[in-house]
């Protein structure tokens, strides 16, 4: 094998419907619907359920941390090298995930490789290594993953939505009658509140990513904020409004 997707450890819950969810979404690339899938680990004694394996998943029986390994699973060739943590709510996955990493470093091929982190202390520990990406374990969500591997520096946006620091999703009523979604996101970022990443339909459905030119009828928007600035809802309204008096007087 060569190119392959090789995913070192395993979930401690649910790692079928895990590495199922992570298959379907590479399946769905069409860069990558025939790319092998490589496990290594020892957590299936009687081979893979046909559900992977049907997915074009093979597993190969190791550690990941002995040269071994690195041999059967061809690790020297492959394209992505994941490196899960072995309990998302153990600090001390950290300590074998470094182990496994700072391998990779003497091979060269830290640059390749995407590694969970339990404790956020540690993230430089892994980073100064070189590895290609450190992100926290989020079991629910492998497409994070698949984000890192397919467009880097995708997962860190994806991955701070997550938290309460840096930006977060927010909802400010706003009242629309066909206003074109240019102007809206126009009004918002040049009045410096935030970036308009959806709206809300009169009927309550939330519409995600509208073309610029599209008219508008809706009674909120979301937006990408800062967690430290804030606007009130006062503020974005009186933005859209004298962002829409001042094309009007152009």
């Amino acid at each position: 094998m060569n190119k392959h997707i090789a995913v070192i450890n395993t979930p401690k819950y649910n790692p079928d419907k895990y590495f199922e969810r992570f298959a379907s979404q590479i399946r769905e690339n069409k860069a990558t619907k025939k790319t092998p899938i490589v496990l290594i680990n020892t957590d299936y004694p009687n081979g893979l359920p046909s559900s992977l394996v049907n997915l074009g998943v093979h597993l190969v029986e190791g550690h990941g941390n002995h040269e071994s390994d690195f041999k059967l699973a061809n690790l020297a060739e492959a394209e992505h090298i994941l490196v899960l943590a072995k309990d998302e709510f153990e600090l001390d996955s950290d300590s074998l995930t470094f182990d496994l990493c700072y391998r990779m470093k003497e091979h060269g091929l830290a640059y390749r490789t995407i590694v969970e982190c339990v404790e956020d202390e540690n993230r430089d520990r892994l980073k100064r290594i070189g590895v290609k990406s450190v992100i926290r374990p989020i079991r629910s969500y492998p497409e994070i993953l698949v984000r890192a591997m397919e467009s880097p520096g995708a997962e860190v946006l994806i991955e701070d939505m997550f938290t309460r620091a840096g930006d977060h999703f927010l909802r400010f009523p706003l009242w629309l009658e066909g206003d074109q979604w240019r102007d809206v996101v126009t009004a918002m970022i040049s009045a410096n509140i935030g970036t308009p990443l959806a709206y809300v339909s009169k009927e309550g459905k939330v519409c995600n990513h509208p073309a610029g030119e599209e008219k508008i009828y809706g009674q909120s928007i979301i937006m990408l904020v800062r967690t430290d600035s804030i606007p009130t809802e006062a503020k974005v309204t009186e933005a859209f409004r004298s962002y829409h008096s001042h094309q009007l007087s152009a």
